[in-house]
Order: structure tokens, then sequence, then C-alpha cells
């Protein structure tokens, strides 16, 4: 006898799979992602890529993008002004980093990379192409269908707030 689970069945099970995902991956033992960039890394930057939080090395690829300035790489990364002049300072300390006065004004910097941010910035690049891979090839054996699916609960998921402790749809 085939056994058809009800929504609330399936829905409790979706609702406990979220929870493992994400329980299975901040649960791994180390720091993959950092031990990646490491084992490429010149030796001379290990200790700077060891330190070095998330976030900088997520701004350090912003600023790979091209000149730009504090503010506006806080638009980029969409994160607050503070936040971002902590983590630049950071990486300006780390030698990634360089700041170059705008001619005529006196507050504003460009930050750009310097040669070694520009090696760091690579290593980083390189690692977010090998994670883009294994998810591809790890979706690629679903269908378009199911791939559908999965992306459209993805969005509705992403658009959701929270209300309280409940999450709750966000604007259709």
């Amino acid at each position: 006898m085939v056994s058809v689970k009800t929504k609330a069945d399936l829905v409790d099970e979706i609702n406990a799979l979220i929870g493992a995902v994400g329980d299975k991956f901040d649960a791994e033992e180390g720091d993959p992602e950092r031990d990646y960039m490491i084992e490429r890394i010149p030796k001379r930057l290990e200790s700077v890529a060891r330190r070095l939080p998330t976030l900088s090395m997520h701004l350090l690829a912003h600023i790979a993008e091209g000149p730009v300035s504090v503010v506006g790489l806080a638009a980029r990364a969409d994160q607050l002004k503070g936040t971002v002049s902590k983590h630049v300072q950071r990486l300006v300390e780390a030698g990634l980093v360089k700041r170059t006065p705008i001619p005529g004004n006196r507050k504003e910097v460009t930050l750009g990379l310097t040669a070694d941010g520009k090696v760091v910035a690579d290593i980083h690049e390189q690692l977010h192409v090998e994670m883009k891979g294994g998810v591809v090839e790890f979706l690629s054996r679903y269908s378009n269908a199911e791939l559908s699916v999965l992306a459209k609960i993805l969005s509705d998921f992403v658009s959701a707030r929270k209300v309280g402790v409940r999450i709750v749809p966000g604007p259709e």
C-alpha cells in the first residue's frame, strides 16, 4: 500500500529538514572556506587570511569590483556605513586595501586594492566559483519542474518576515 503524506505531514517534514540543513553545515568541524583560502594563499598572507572576519573578505571582493568610497561600499555590500568603516580599517591595517584622497574633498577617500589585496580577492573569488560549482553539480540531478518549485519556495522564504517568532509571507 502506498503511503500518501498529508499537507501537514509534508510541512512538518520540510520544517525539520530546513533546520537539519542549517545544523549540518553550521556544525562542520573547522572552517572549510578559510582552509581553502589558506591552502592557496602565499605563506606571507596566511596570518591575514586567518584573522580577517568573513565580512571583511566579502567587502574586499566588493572593492575588487572597482574603486569605491566607504559610502559606496556600504551601498554595494548592503551594510551599515559604521560596520563597513570598521572592516575597511582592518583591511587597510592588513595591507590589502589602500585609501586614496579624492582631490578637492577632504572627507571622502577612494578605496582600492593593494597588490596583496588583489591576490586575496582573486583567491576568494576562486573559492566562490568552486562553491557555486558544487551547488550546480548537486542540483543538476533534479528536473526543471522540481527546481522551479524549490526556487519558488526559497524565494518566498527570502521575502518572508518574522512577526514575533512566526514566519509570515512577505509582500506579494
